[in-house]
């Protein structure tokens, strides 16, 4: 499976190279087949040409030297070549009488080498020699046999060669150049699609958007991107907000919206660290609700529910920000001060407490209940040095005052 996935990777390209790859093979192929088309095209032209006009020099010379063959007159007969060669490119002159004797004969080449090779090259391409009789008042008197000077013929093919091949260059360059302004405006904006979706998988941020591309293909991949992502952004809002609603309802107390004792117990925790760390006091408050059970008897729960929310409002609304309020269970609550500047600071804020507590409360039903706390409160370090420990010493200092019949006991 790894070596599969270790051969599939190898085989990865990217975008740009691929197309850059299709563009050179698309040019190659254009070029072939243009240049092979244009050069055949060429050749035929050339050919049909050469040919036209090797068929139009053998006439001109057959008719010029009509006179001088019926006369055998070779002075006459080479006076007529030298005229036509003034003109005309050849590369041998033979001219015969009516029994096939030579009467004049002419070569440019001197019959070297080169020369037939030429003259073979030259006659897989036109039709070599070009015979042309020699006519008098309708009886051929003699024969006329010339060889096209290929020279000319190649330089010809040669230009026409060249012309084609720069021509398929400058337009291989324009193809490439345009090709390479497409190529990288299609790369820009997969790559704006590829930086959006990295920057979102890595950052998680789903109010980004994609760029709408002109390409269509492209401006749908967006469009279904930006969509997914509305999708997405609002699948994540919704979750956040569960994630929060879970995370305080984990927290907090449901009845009073007060911490709930494990919240309470790490945060007590947090803070003994850091007050042992950083050398400052705190002061721990067990707080204890007097006769409830019997104020649920008389008045039903759901009056007691009433009288714990309000009990949770008022003694929050004593303390401050910093402090941390929390519902132990039942009747139960507890405030951690954090700092503790003085001990009259504590006093102040437990009275503060019994004094809030010794107001009745009203329920919805108009009947007004009297619901008074028994608070016991320790410090740390002085009572306690650990979590467990400062909170054993608050609850003993809770049931010190209920002993003695007090609404608050300081240690």
């Amino acid at each position: 499976m790894s070596q599969n996935t270790s051969i599939n990777y190898r085989k990865i390209v990217t975008l740009r190279g691929l197309m850059h790859k299709a563009q050179i093979r698309s040019n190659l192929v254009g070029i072939v087949t243009s240049g092979a088309i244009l050069t055949i095209l060429g050749l035929v032209a050339l050919v049909n040409l050469a040919d036209h006009n090797q068929k139009l020099v053998s006439r001109v010379l057959s008719y010029t030297l009509e006179a001088a063959v019926v006369f055998k007159d070779s002075d006459a007969i080479g006076e007529g070549v030298d005229l036509i060669l003034e003109t005309e490119k050849l590369s041998e002159v033979i001219v015969l009488d009516e029994r096939g004797n030579t009467l004049y004969e002419w070569n440019a080449s001197g019959k070297t080498q080169w020369g037939q090779i030429e003259r073979q090259v030259l006659g897989l391409i036109l039709d070599q020699p070009r015979v042309v009789p020699v006519r008098h008042n309708g009886e051929q008197v003699g024969e006329l046999k010339i060889y096209t000077d290929g020279t000319v013929f190649f330089i010809f093919m040669l230009c026409g060669i060249l012309a084609v091949f720069f021509s398929l260059i400058i337009s291989t360059l324009g193809a490439n150049v345009e090709g390479g302004r497409i190529h990288a405006f299609i790369c820009k904006s997969v790559q704006e699609l590829a930086n959006i979706a990295r920057k979102i998988a890595r950052e998680r941020s789903f109010e980004l958007r994609a760029p709408l591309s002109s390409i269509y293909e492209i401006r749908e991949l967006a469009e279904d991107l930006n969509i997914l992502l509305d999708e997405i952004e609002t699948w994540e809002g919704h979750l956040q907000q569960e994630n929060t609603s879970l995370s305080y309802r984990a927290n907090h107390d449901s009845l009073t919206g007060a911490a709930n004792r494990a919240y309470f117990e790490r945060v007590l925790s947090q803070q003994v660290i850091s007050a042992r760390d950083k050398g400052f006091r705190l002061a721990l408050l067990y707080i204890d609700g007097y006769q409830f059970k019997s104020i649920n008897d008389t008045f039903g729960h759901a009056a007691g529910d009433e009288i714990l929310v309000t009990t949770a409002k008022r003694l929050s609304a004593l303390i401050r920000e910093q402090d941390q309020l929390a519902r132990l269970g039942g009747d139960e609550f507890a405030i951690l001060i954090q700092p503790l500047q003085q001990d009259q600071d504590l006093e102040g804020i437990v009275k503060k407490i019994v004094d809030a507590m010794s107001h009745p409360i009203i329920l919805e039903s108009g009947e007004r209940v009297c619901f008074s706390l028994t608070l016991g409160a320790a410090t740390f370090p002085q009572h306690g040095e650990t979590p467990k420990a400062l909170m054993q010493a608050a609850d003993e200092a809770m049931y010190a005052a209920k002993n003695n019949e007090k609404h608050y006991y300081i240690l």
